[in-house]
């Protein structure tokens, strides 16, 4: 009776060893689901991060080259420019400026301001001498931010976006037969093709670009969007002509992983005093990530079923059996003539079913000797 009333006090091993696999089976998928989705954000944010500074400078080198390919334009005129002759600078320059996809004015002006000479004599004869580029243009080699062109705002086309045309400057000295500086060539790119130049190179690096200049304005924008003093991270560092890596929120309210490296200096073109800013949407990372952390998720829990299947398995070969052996036991205690319990599948099970049978044996040889000794004591006072 007591030995009943202990026995559902206790759990059964076959409970105990599902608990401990379960329990352990969780604490270890859950340990290793964390850690493996922590790798993957870890690996994808880090091959995001070189791959934004990779292309960022891949975008550097092709737009110094790009703006480069006009200064040589500029500088092959310049080495065979004769001031002395107005008519042939004029058919170099209208040459030069061809169509005005590229290169919207091309003009040589005097050492006084006034232009001598001009792609299709456009602003002939006008006085240039307050204009940025001449002022600079007579110091040495010049590159000029974007602006809205003043003198040239009715004589060309407008902008794609019906604004005024923008214009980027190009200006060099030209040096008179006596080495003095006879005037200054200058020319007006076209700013549309400057902005489809950073569109197309977005568009194959798949990122977004930003040139900014010195005041922190983004002069050109893959998006097309208006961005000016931004208290960001990359908007800080390109006013300070700094470089960096970084993850931050813009104004969309949306994480970007962002590069800033500065204008490349490339041969001999002037510096136009830009800083170049790329950036990749965060979901970039969180998506590949997050499909990996529920792939991985998926085959964690399969791999818990497959533990669980396996378990009821090692219970069923491996547990119940001493679960057998341990009511043959109970059997045997209470004086059963059952026959011991044999189970090869462990030592253990083999080294206690021989050992009941021989606790069963001599439990038997102990009852027959008692028996008989009963026996003769009842058979004596007869003999008597």
């Amino acid at each position: 009776m007591a030995d009943s009333e202990r026995r559902p006090s206790a759990p059964s091993l076959a409970t105990v060893t599902i608990a401990f696999v379960l329990v352990s089976g969780l604490i270890g998928l859950a340990i290793a689901y964390e850690v493996i989705s922590d790798r993957a954000r870890a690996f994808e944010q880090a091959s995001l991060t070189r791959a934004v500074e990779t292309r960022v400078k891949g975008v550097q080198v092709a737009l110094a080259q790009a703006l480069y390919r006009e200064w040589g334009n500029l500088t092959s005129v310049r080495r065979t420019l004769s001031p002395g002759n107005p008519a042939r600078t004029k058919d170099q320059l209208s040459t030069l400026a061809g169509e005005g996809t590229v290169i919207s004015w091309a003009g040589f002006s005097n050492s006084e301001g006034q232009v001598v000479a001009a792609s299709n004599d456009l602003l002939l004869g006008a006085d240039a001498s307050s204009r940025p580029w001449f002022q600079r243009g007579l110091q040495g080699d010049f590159a000029g931010d974007v602006h809205e062109s003043v003198l040239l705002a009715s004589k060309l086309p407008p902008a794609a976006d019906g604004r005024p045309p923008s214009l980027l400057d190009l200006a060099a000295p030209i040096a008179g037969p006596d080495g003095t500086v006879a005037g200054v060539l200058s020319l007006h790119l076209n700013f549309d093709w400057a902005q489809t130049l950073v569109e197309e190179l977005a568009e194959a690096m798949n990122l977004e670009l930003f040139v900014v200049n010195p005041e922190g304005r983004a002069v050109l924008a893959s998006d097309g969007g208006n961005y000016a003093d931004l208290d960001i991270p990359s908007f800080r560092m390109a006013r300070a002509g700094a470089s960096g890596v970084n993850v931050e929120t813009w104004p969309d309210g949306k994480l970007y992983f962002t590069a800033t490296v500065p204008e490349l200096a490339y041969r001999g073109l002037p510096k136009f005093g830009w800083n170049i800013i790329a950036r990749i949407d965060a979901d970039a990372v969180i998506r590949p990530a997050q499909a990996m952390s529920n792939e991985v998720l998926v085959n964690l829990m399969l791999f818990g079923l497959l533990l669980v299947l396996l378990t009821l398995l090692f219970i069923v070969a491996y547990i119940r059996p001493f679960r057998a052996l341990a009511g043959n036991a109970s059997a045997i205690a209470q004086g059963e003539d059952v026959y011991p319990y044999e189970s090869g599948r462990t030592s253990e099970l083999s080294t206690i079913g021989a050992a009941l049978a021989r606790l069963q044996g001599y439990a038997r040889s102990t009852s027959e000797e008692e028996g008989s000794f009963e026996q003769v004591g009842r058979a004596r006072p007869s003999d008597g």
